[in-house]
């Protein structure tokens, strides 16, 4: 018969939240919980509107309260975790209206940025940049969706940099940060209308490398228009995904 304690162990890991076994660096506490917890909801170990049972979290961390809770007010600044007046937390959840107006403000920055970047680089960001293009396209041939996330990220991330204004890469940042669960979609989600997730991948690909190539030659109308593509590409892949989903943390 299943111990009290294994019967935790079971429910935590059907939330998402596996016990964590490698050993946590010291001092690391809040930090360490922010890490963990955010990776599970990007990777949707965490569901989208699922609430968290704080006593869940410290059985699964290995921590106490106090961190786990510092965790969740930094993930909830991020738009990834809804903070719930005397009812706790839970991951945020996805409705097309949201993703709608994260669409519209994407593609107004993503263009601004990858215009102003085209006029204003540096060597040393062009540099970054084509590093950043080039992980991802041996996490593509690796077929690891969490490398490949993450060096989209970092590519996106150092095109606002590169932009000259520190103010709008940090806005860039925060909205390509709440667009990191809806990559793991568009990157995973096979799609039969826009073609499998080879045909998706590649056509990413082929995204950077055009977005590099006017970036180096400061045809900043050209790489404005490649960018907008670029969110069209990701849009489309992620509202045809919503649209057929059966979760219950998103909503229409």
């Amino acid at each position: 018969m299943p111990t009290k304690r294994n019967k935790s162990a079971d429910a935590a890991q059907d939330a998402g939240l596996k016990p964590v076994h490698e050993k946590r660096p010291r001092g690391s506490g809040a930090r360490w919980a922010y890490d963990e917890i955010r990776t599970r909801i990007l990777t949707m170990q965490l569901e989208p509107g699922k609430d968290f049972d704080e006593q869940e979290l410290i059985k699964a961390l290995g921590m106490s309260r106090t961190p786990i809770r510092e965790a969740l007010i930094q993930l909830a600044a991020e738009g990834l975790v809804e903070i719930l007046p005397n009812r706790g937390a839970r991951v945020a959840g996805l409705d097309l209206a949201g993703v709608r107006s994260f669409f519209e403000a994407l593609d107004a920055n993503q263009r601004m940025v990858t215009r102003w970047a085209a006029l204003r680089h540096t060597s040393k960001d062009m540099e970054r940049i084509d590093e950043e293009r080039r992980r991802f396209e041996a996490a593509a041939s690796a077929r690891d969706v969490g490398q490949m996330r993450d060096s989209n990220l970092a590519f996106h991330e150092a095109i606002g940099s590169a932009c000259g204004n520190v103010l709008v890469a940090k806005h860039y940042s925060q909205l390509l940060a709440l667009g990191l669960r809806l990559s793991r979609i568009s990157l995973a989600y096979e799609s039969g209308e826009i073609g499998g997730p080879d045909d998706h991948v590649k056509k990413i690909v082929e995204d950077h490398r055009e977005m590099v190539h006017h970036l180096l030659s400061g045809d900043a109308d050209a790489a404005e228009d490649a960018a907008s593509r670029h969110t069209e590409l990701f849009r489309r892949r992620v509202l045809e995904y919503l649209s057929v989903s059966l979760s219950t943390g998103i909503r229409f």
